[in-house]
């Protein structure tokens, strides 16, 4: 018995050259078949490389760090010297630009009446308050009136020029409900003093037309969407004070790498209120709250070995549709009348 070669071995089954016959109806087919087992070739390969974001949700149970909060909002009508930021929550915590706060990171850029910066420095407000531990009676604000004064000044005089703001920075605040409060009633620590306002008038300003840029909790991450970005709020003939309230869910995106970032998305909502010409002042006041559930994104890839089988597949599978359809083709242009009945009239006479 011979050994058996290993030439012998095919798992392909060739017909021999003499019984194969080359069409241009092959030929279309076979280019066919090829640029759609190329175009599935593409398909499954751009599929594989793009981003596949599996989530899913459970109950957050684990000890997180303080809430970092990024703003970048615009005011046209509201100089840097009447624009007051204030952030207070439901632990008690309150922070403010006119207070030494040492969580919030916030800069002034001053904007002319068009709205585009002055080139001057940024506007940093007067610490004109702080907190006085009076021992029994606890903690009391203390007002630095030379401080007040100066800030004051600075209303009269930017208001004169209409200016605008742009309040950009960072606030680290704790992972509980509060609401972040932008708006001009800091200007009325003044209506307290009025034997030191002398000549000083303050000036109303009333007008929160905004645009925000930018509003996020955390560090961003591919596909994140912030709905809060890029919105507009011009007002023209009426005096609104705007309220947002945010859900705010946190959330663990894991890239490709295996990097996990901890970050947070929000939903929201938007309610406008009138305000009357002589009011105090008028406010924009994001409520935020967080959910107790926790959004895990995990953004790997399906396995190499995963990818081979599919790209085996549809390759595979597009090869085997062509070559039916080869064959179906090729039936059709070849048919034989086979089950017709031809009948020689001479033969049929000599029968008679």
């Amino acid at each position: 018995m011979s050994k058996l070669k290993l030439s012998q071995l095919s798992a392909f089954s060739r017909a021999e050259s003499h019984l194969r016959q080359q069409t241009a109806v092959g030929g279309v087919v076979t280019v066919l078949g090829a640029l759609l087992a190329l175009a599935l070739f593409w398909h499954e390969t751009s599929h594989f490389w793009r981003l596949h974001a599996v989530t899913k949700l459970s109950v957050d149970l684990e000890l997180r760090h303080d809430l970092p909060i990024n703003i970048d909002f615009a005011f046209p009508a509201i100089p840097c010297a009447a624009l007051s930021i204030q952030i207070l929550d439901v632990a008690g915590t309150s922070q403010s630009d006119t207070s030494a706060a040492k969580e919030m990171d916030i800069h002034k850029a001053r904007l002319d009446k068009s709205g585009k910066p002055t080139g001057e420095k940024e506007y940093v407000t007067p610490k004109s308050e702080s907190l006085v531990d009076t021992g029994a009676m606890g903690e009391v604000m203390n007002v630095n009136i030379p401080a007040a004064m100066k800030h004051l000044a600075d209303v009269e005089q930017e208001v004169g020029r209409h200016e605008g703001c742009r309040l950009s920075g960072t606030v680290k605040v704790k992972r509980v409900a509060g609401r972040i409060l932008i708006s001009t009633h800091k200007l009325m620590v003044f209506q307290l003093f009025p034997q030191l306002l002398g000549e000083h008038r303050v000036p109303l300003v009333n007008n929160m037309s905004h645009s925000i840029h930018h509003l996020s909790f955390g560090p961003a991450f591919p596909g994140l969407v912030n709905p809060l970005d890029h919105l507009q709020r011009i007002l023209k003939d009426q005096l609104l004070s705007f309220k947002y309230f945010l859900k705010v869910v946190p959330t663990e995106h894991h890239s490709r790498r295996g990097k996990v970032t901890e970050t947070h998305q929000y939903s929201v909502s938007e309610y406008a209120l009138p305000v009357s010409v002589d009011s105090m002042g008028s406010a924009i006041e994001f409520n935020y709250d967080l959910s107790p559930i926790v959004v895990n994104i995990d953004a790997n890839p399906p396995s190499f070995l995963h990818y081979l089988v599919r790209i085996s597949a549809v390759v595979g599978g597009a090869w085997a549709l062509v070559c039916m359809v080869n064959h179906h083709i090729h039936a059709l242009l070849n048919i034989q009348p086979s089950n017709w009945v031809h009948i020689d009239a001479s033969r049929m006479n000599g029968a008679y």
